[in-house]
């Protein structure tokens, strides 16, 4: 694989990350927006020791942090592997058959 078409990749894989987060940001934002009236009541959301009021601020930064997250790890899992792909296509043996 060429260096250009490496970086080219990597650049695609961190826009589709990046859009993913700012997508989950919004959706996280109009959620809050519709359930804001119900939560008039004192209802908070928690994650683990962590209580928030379900505004839509706090409802677009939980689902962009929680989604930018999850997309680092995986992100961090596949670079991580990919510094042990030696093998290209020319240097892979033949099989037996061709």
């Amino acid at each position: 694989m060429s260096t250009l078409a490496s970086i080219a990749g990597r650049r695609v894989v961190f826009l589709i990350a990046a859009v993913a987060v700012v997508v989950s940001a919004l959706f996280g934002y109009i959620l809050g927006y519709v359930v804001q009236p119900n939560a008039l009541d004192g209802t908070v959301g928690s994650l683990g020791p962590i209580t928030f009021a379900l505004t839509p601020l706090n409802l677009a930064i939980y689902g962009a942090v929680m989604v930018g997250l999850s997309f680092g790890v995986v992100l961090a899992l596949v670079a991580y592997a990919s510094r042990y792909d030696d093998a290209t296509p020319a240097d892979a043996e033949p099989n037996e058959e061709g």
